[in-house]
């Protein structure tokens, strides 16, 4: 599964255009007064301004499993303690995975990924063919189990072979593409920053060159949630 287009808030549109494109280096594909599109590997994420405050996403961007001290030496930023005081980086052996964690000018936390089983790595990469796309979107629901039925009734979107579903957190997708849902209040890992309800828009493919689905938020919660500000879902 890949995320081809990812639309979420942000209160804060001049803060988030100077980190993404300037600490970040990403390239704008199209941007105006009141939303902001970039370019993410085979991801297009766009931030819509809104006039009050938002509550922080989760997401993880894919990068070739050997370049992940790459990254971080390349993109300085204030990564979090994973495992243990002073450990930056979080191994996940049943993942297949490595990952390390930071946070954009939102407060949203963001995370470098990088997965064994994808075979990404190129001795030809350029720092700008690093990123491979957005391949986590966390999504707070009320209800984990009943969002995980939604998905796979409504979208096809089979559990995550890797992961054991849990009553307030699982992971449904591949290695390309997981949405983790997270019971509203429960802390992402390794931080105080609790899920919560809020908007995003997501069209993907659940294999490749397949028919494209698009999901908004709260298709998969129990009440209205992440209503559309002026911006059609």
């Amino acid at each position: 599964m890949k995320f081809l287009d990812i639309d979420l808030y942000t209160a804060d549109p001049e803060g988030t255009r100077r980190f993404y494109t300037k600490q970040l280096g990403l390239d704008i594909l199209d941007e105006s007064t009141d939303q902001l599109t970039l370019q993410i590997g085979w991801t297009r994420l766009t931030f819509r301004a809104v006039p009050f405050p938002v509550a922080p996403y989760h997401f993880a961007i894919n990068v070739p499993a050997s370049t992940l001290e790459v990254c971080m030496h390349c993109y300085p930023f204030d990564y979090l303690d994973t495992q243990a005081t002073g450990k930056v980086i979080a191994e996940f052996p049943a993942w297949g995975a490595r990952a390390c964690y930071f946070y954009d000018n939102n407060g949203n936390l963001l995370e470098f990924i990088g997965r064994n089983s994808l075979p990404l790595d190129n001795p030809n990469l350029t720092i700008g063919d690093l990123f491979q796309g957005i391949s986590e979107l966390g999504m707070g629901t009320e209800n984990v189990p009943l969002a995980t039925r939604q998905l796979r009734n409504q979208f096809g979107v089979p559990q995550f072979n890797r992961s054991i579903p849990m009553s307030d957190f699982n992971a449904v997708g591949d290695d390309n593409g997981l949405f983790i849902f997270s019971q509203v209040g429960r802390n992402w890992l390794f931080t105080n920053t609790p899920a919560a309800l809020n908007y995003c828009r997501v069209t993907f493919e659940t294999e490749p060159n397949g028919a494209l689905q698009t999901l908004c938020s709260y298709d998969i919660n129990q009440t209205p949630v992440g209503y559309a500000y002026n911006y059609p879902c």
